[in-house]
């Protein structure tokens, strides 16, 4: 299954909407799109994996640089929605936590 991207944005915050596979061929759109998130004007970054049927690491690792990337320009990001096999996946890494709250002391 592809992956099919969409970005919403409500007062100061962008939500980034993931539907399909997360994998190799497919992390650099989501990453792309994170990227366009923190680099706007908005001030918080929420990415929804609600629709997301398979991540693989290449997508652990997007997530991961999407962090990084909006704590450099210190925005609010957080990845939530995660499900089944997915959340599973993220729990199993020990990154969930560190997605799906604010950094400390922020």
């Amino acid at each position: 299954m592809a992956l099919s991207l969409s970005s919403r944005r409500v007062a100061d915050a962008v939500t980034v909407s993931a539907q399909g596979e997360v994998d190799l061929p497919t992390a650099d759109d989501l990453e792309r799109e994170i990227a366009a998130a923190v680099g706007s004007d908005a001030t918080a970054i929420l990415v929804d994996l609600g629709g997301v049927t398979f991540l693989d690491s290449a997508g652990i690792n997007v997530l991961l640089k999407g962090r990084r990337l909006a704590d450099q320009h210190g925005k609010s990001y957080r990845v939530a929605g995660a499900q089944g096999m997915v959340r599973q996946l993220l729990r199993m890494t020990g990154v969930w936590e560190h997605l799906s709250t604010p950094p400390a002391g922020g």
